[in-house]
């Protein structure tokens, strides 16, 4: 693969170039002032001696001691009588046109050097970004096959890099989106289903509804006691529909997490009196008791009407499925770790297998009333876990059922 020259490799190409001119020119000038300097020093030398001469030997002509400076010897003699009496030892024997030449290469070579040099930098460069370009052509390509589904992690192929970091990054992302399309997925399902749950939830007792009118409205002279009875029914139903809604609306505030727990400290003691003065007609009406053992000052940090929604729907359960004349047990205990209601009631009880599915909403199973809309408690487990606390339940076939509500206490507020 060639080397693709983007925006990006054109800015760094002027940026190196405008670097080797600068070396260039910064390091002729650097040689040009050595070179004066050079000049400057053996002016200074030259004059001197010239001073030095006139002044002990007034008879010399002038124009013969210019002729003995400008003659070009070896300078070996000299330097070695030079050497003798330590006169210049910090002066080389070589003379000012012999360290020009040297200067001049000099600068020729530095030249030609530092043109190698940027070279080499530029060839090598190329060599880096074409890796580079490749590598990110790999990553474009993973990036594709990640698209198509394909979410192997090559964990050979990583190098302790950006690009490698950038990569796994990537995957990582890929891999969150996937699951929350699959979430999605399942809750779009899950919306669909409980959909038609609701549908036919509603359908049944519409069509009850529907049946009966038209009972009344075509039989102008039914009993009064089967217009009684068939307007109770009525009633019944509509008052079932109107609890289905309601319980669907506080579901629904519920998952969208725009319900605010308000937690305040109360008595349990308190809490379960109003919930089974709320169901005391209920139980009146199926002639069921309750038993209830509250330990004194025993409190809760939770939100008085939600709570006592979900409280008041699983006692309302144990209600239901009491034979007539039992009763219901509602006890509460608390240690260091956490407070608890327990609801027990004596019926005919849960199988296993029922009880894995007694909290998903809209469920009927074999020991389900027929008339049950199959979401109270669905709703109060969603309502006890929104205040971090969790329902578990215990049931044998023939010996009843017992709900246990628990909270931790580090997480009452």
């Amino acid at each position: 693969m060639k080397v693709v020259w983007n925006r990006e490799l054109k800015k760094l190409a002027v940026i190196a170039l405008c670097i080797f001119w600068m070396g260039i020119l910064v390091m002729n000038l650097c040689i040009g002032a050595y070179c004066n300097q050079i000049r400057a020093e053996y002016h200074g030398f030259l004059t001197a001696v010239f001073d030095n001469v006139l002044e002990v030997y007034p008879e010399v002509d002038e124009e013969g001691l210019i002729q003995i400076l400008d003659r070009q010897g070896d300078g070996r003699h000299g330097s070695d009588i030079l050497a003798r009496y330590g006169i210049l030892a910090e002066y080389t024997d070589i003379s000012f046109a012999g360290q020009e030449r040297q200067l001049r290469v000099l600068r020729t070579g530095s030249n030609l050097f530092l043109a190698l040099f940027f070279g080499s930098i530029a060839v090598l460069g190329c060599f880096y970004f074409r890796k580079r370009q490749n590598r990110i052509s790999g990553l474009t390509d993973y990036m594709k096959a990640l698209s198509r589904g394909d979410y192997r992690l090559e964990v050979e192929d990583n190098a302790d890099d950006e690009l490698s970091g950038l990569r796994n990054e990537i995957y990582k992302l890929t891999v969150f989106l996937r699951e929350q399309a699959a979430r999605a997925l399942e809750q779009k399902c899950a919306l669909s289903d409980a959909m038609a749950d609701i549908s036919h939830q509603l359908k049944t007792p519409l069509t009850s509804i529907t049946v009966l009118m038209d009972n009344l409205s075509q039989n102008e002279e039914m009993e009064k006691t089967t217009r009684q009875r068939f307007t109770a029914e009525i009633t019944r139903q509509l008052a079932g529909m109107s609890w289905l809604i309601t319980a669907l609306l506080k579901l629904s505030r519920l998952d969208a997490g725009v319900v605010r727990m308000e937690k305040v400290r109360l008595r349990a003691e308190d809490l379960v009196g109003e919930v089974l003065q709320r169901l005391e007609l209920v139980a009146e009406w199926r002639d069921v008791s309750f038993s209830v053992k509250i330990p004194e000052g025993m409190a809760l940090c939770l939100d008085r009407k939600w709570s006592g929604e979900a409280l008041m729907n699983i006692v309302k359960n144990a209600v239901e499925h009491s034979p007539a004349g039992d009763r219901v047990e509602i006890s509460g205990e608390e240690n260091e770790v956490y407070a608890q209601i327990t609801v027990r009631d004596h019926g005919m009880g849960i199988s296993e297998e029922e009880r894995k599915k007694l909290f998903r909403r809209f469920y009927n199973g074999n020991s389900v009333r027929e008339d049950s809309m199959g979401i109270g408690l669905a709703l109060a487990k969603e309502i006890v876990e929104k205040q971090d606390g969790h329902i578990t339940v215990d049931s044998r076939e023939g010996e009843g059922t017992v709900f246990f509500i628990r909270f931790l206490k580090g997480s009452r507020g």
